[in-house]
């Protein structure tokens, strides 16, 4: 299915921006991955544009992986979306009551034989609880599932809970933010955890930032090991806003965090 075709079928469906719909869509065209695993979905915006590109490619197949109490608010549901865009096909939809880190132990489980795990996935996405506790256990456990040359990535990269405190919120996903210290509420956890684990890992290389808030990390031994970033012009131009509406500097991702 070509990118304007879904494009259209989602348009309005929180919550990707177009221009990383289209880096995510040109990126299964381009390595064709087989089987690809997203953890934490929303309403599904993003789960069509991979089966987009799945189709396009002719080839290959999504598992998409979120909560049953977010039924609640997913409306409308990633299976709305998947019907609308003829694209059920592509995606195996997985609601787990919990946390989807205990569907990671659960294929790792199944795909254990003799002490060793026998890797899945071509390409894992993960898009979901932005919490440090919850998704540094992902990482490792999507370690174990990914295949040599996979690829990894983290959507969220700058998001903190700070900023939904100041939205007047009491809880987060699950998360009481009364019960957080202020450095658990001011520093981005999946940043944290793309730099002190991802980035740190023997076994991954060429990282790659995309406006902050995307990060692409390979599992290969022969790669750059420096990240690389890009903002295209739609971000800098909401960065140069935000900087001139508030008289404030943006961080950029892995600078000291101010004491």
């Amino acid at each position: 299915m070509k990118f304007q075709t879904v494009q259209q079928q989602v348009a309005g469906i929180p919550f990707i921006l177009p221009e990383l719909a289209r880096d995510i869509y040109d990126f299964i065209l381009e390595k064709q991955p087989r089987q690809c695993l997203e953890l934490g979905f929303g309403h599904g915006a993003s789960s069509c544009y991979i089966a987009a590109a799945l189709e396009e490619v002719g080839h290959g197949h999504l598992t998409a992986v979120d909560l049953e109490p977010a039924r609640e608010w997913q409306r409308p549901a990633i299976e709305d979306l998947l019907a609308r865009t003829g694209l059920t096909p592509r995606v195996t939809v997985v609601r787990e009551p919990a946390s989807y880190t205990w569907f990671l132990k659960r294929m790792i489980a199944e795909r254990t034989g003799n002490g060793i795990c026998r890797p899945l996935y071509d390409f894992c996405f993960l898009d979901g609880a932005k919490n440090w506790t919850i998704d540094s256990a992902a990482f490792f456990l999507m370690d174990k599932l990914l295949r040599a040359e996979g690829w990894l990535l983290f959507d969220d990269l700058q998001w903190t809970y700070a900023s939904k405190k100041a939205e007047g919120k009491q809880v987060s996903d699950g998360i009481a933010l009364h019960a957080m210290g202020p450095d658990e509420l001011e520093e981005p956890h999946i940043e944290l955890i793309f730099q002190l684990l991802v980035m740190q890992h023997p076994a991954y290389a060429n990282f790659h930032i995309k406006d902050n808030w995307w990060a692409w990390a390979q599992k290969t031994r022969e790669g750059r090991r420096e990240p690389t970033f890009e903002h295209s012009p739609a971000y800098r131009r909401r960065l140069a806003e935000w900087e001139a509406r508030t008289g404030r500097r943006h961080r950029p991702p892995f600078e000291p965090f101010q004491k």
